[in-house]
């Protein structure tokens, strides 16, 4: 961990306030009292950018907070095709990002790995239309072009036509590639988005847009989590409470301090558009908030997903939740919805 990081300056003010250090010794005195920290890594499940489990991990490294909780934190980002979770599994990462549904699926796969915090109280996958089509809901879809990525029809679409008596037969499903230049250019009439970022992308092209969460008609959908290996979960419980100290801490700090956040993650994200940053992560904080504190969840939430999957073909058998997500450790480091401190 650099002198810099420890010290949380950066820019033009780090290097007046670390010269002024140096002169005055300062920085030689920390040299000789190093902390004895523990190494772990956490590999975000994507490129840089403001997704709050994300930017939790980044400023509770800038802020000091891992340090706090005697943490050497290597953060690292997927590079794709699920590299993360790869990694989880074998052990070389400890700590990382995954969907609710994955840490759910995760079962019928055997993969050694649990869901740890639940940050997206609603899923992160939505859909959009012209404003000025006439679609503003899932019963609109009918008759219409709806695009969808990755190759498979999701279960929110289906979940979301069957709430207002549609099939996939109603509508005319289109596979479309993650590029939404085929909706701005009007090749689909309902396009999916991932509701952080890309709302704002088509709305920047100058597209006015309705915005469809299936969330909102009746999907019980949830999103990113923290995951770890069930070795480290089972192994260094610890561990496991020192990492969600640091970064729930981080995130109370975040929803206080959002523009400084965006800073922080421009630090990783070289080159990207602050106001785009900031717009994903007011989305995420929105669809985090909770009164009894961020990264908390409730049974219903998880069996009524499970139900979800389980209804539509994603699993053959109901996962068990308890043995596929556990809210303990962050549970016991709240008290009336305000992180605890470390009593070690």
């Amino acid at each position: 961990m650099s002198i810099y990081r420890m010290l949380g300056l950066r820019g033009p003010a780090l290097h007046v306030l670390v010269l002024g250090a140096l002169a005055l010794g300062f920085v030689s005195a920390c040299s000789d009292d190093p902390q004895d920290l523990q190494g772990v890594t956490f590999m975000a499940g994507f490129r840089p950018q403001a997704n709050l489990p994300f930017v939790a991990a980044y400023v509770a490294d800038a802020n000091g907070y891992f340090e706090d909780e005697g943490l050497d934190v290597d953060i690292q980002h997927s590079s794709g095709q699920n590299e993360h979770l790869r990694l989880i599994v074998d052990g070389s990462v400890q700590f990382s990002t995954g969907t609710a549904a994955q840490v759910l699926r995760r079962q019928e796969e055997d993969l050694p790995f649990s869901g740890i915090a639940l940050f997206g109280q609603r899923g992160d996958q939505g859909y959009v239309a012209r404003a000025d089509s006439g679609i503003a809901g899932p019963a609109d879809f009918e008759g219409h072009s709806v695009g969808f990525k990755g190759g498979v029809v999701p279960t929110e679409l289906i979940a979301m036509l069957a709430q207002v008596g549609l099939t996939e037969d109603d509508v005319e499903l289109v596979a479309v590639g993650f590029d939404p230049a085929v909706f701005v250019e009007g090749g689909v009439d309902v396009y999916p988005v991932f509701l952080g970022n890309e709302p704002d992308t088509i709305r920047r092209a100058g597209i006015d847009i309705n915005v469809i969460d299936p969330h909102d008609f009746g999907v019980p959908t949830l999103g990113l989590t923290f995951i770890t290996n069930n070795e480290t979960l089972e192994g260094d419980p610890e561990l496991v409470e020192r990492f969600l100290r640091a970064t729930l801490k981080a995130s109370a700090w975040i929803a206080e301090h959002p523009d400084e956040a965006v800073e922080v993650v421009l630090e990783y994200a070289e080159g990207a558009d602050a106001e785009h940053q900031r717009f994903l992560l007011d989305v995420d904080l929105a669809n985090a908030a909770r009164e009894d504190g961020i990264g908390r969840s409730d049974a219903e939430q998880w069996d009524a997903l499970a139900d979800l999957l389980v209804e539509y073909g994603v699993v053959a058998e109901r996962p068990d939740v308890a043995r596929s997500f556990d809210g303990s450790i962050v549970d016991r480091l709240y008290e009336d919805g305000e992180i605890t401190s470390d009593e070690r």
